[in-house]
């Protein structure tokens, strides 16, 4: 069963990511995809999905406002968490943080197959 369009397709990602089922999160993903404009694999995201829990295992993104248009979506975001581990190079700060960010997501045949995010540096 397929969502019923782009922004559900996202929510089901993201509430399977924050509930650590990564593998139920990228069966929402096309086997080919793109991220920020590479070819991704679902073990890439895997990956990513695993690397940021290694560094913020508190990393907690809010919705706050999405805008649907056919195969697109685009939310407005705020993440927060604390900065503990090794996070894609940077060494753990210790600090707790809080960042906005937002990401355009294209989505076909129920799947995610292409993503592109801007989050403020923290």
């Amino acid at each position: 069963m397929h969502p019923t369009g782009p922004a559900e397709t996202v929510r089901l990602i993201n509430a399977a990511r924050e509930a650590g089922d990564f593998e139920a999160a990228v069966r929402h993903i096309a086997v080919r995809s793109l991220d920020q404009g590479r070819e991704a694999t679902h073990e890439d995201w895997l990956g990513k999905w695993r690397a940021i829990v290694a560094g913020v295992p508190d990393f907690a993104v809010t919705a706050l406002q999405s805008v649907e248009s056919g195969e697109w979506v685009s939310t407005r975001y705020r993440i927060a968490g604390t900065h503990t581990g090794d996070f894609f190079g940077r060494p753990p700060t210790g600090a707790a943080f809080e960042v906005s960010g937002m990401d355009m997501v294209r989505v076909v045949d129920g799947l995610l197959v292409e993503h592109w995010v801007y989050a403020e540096p923290f």
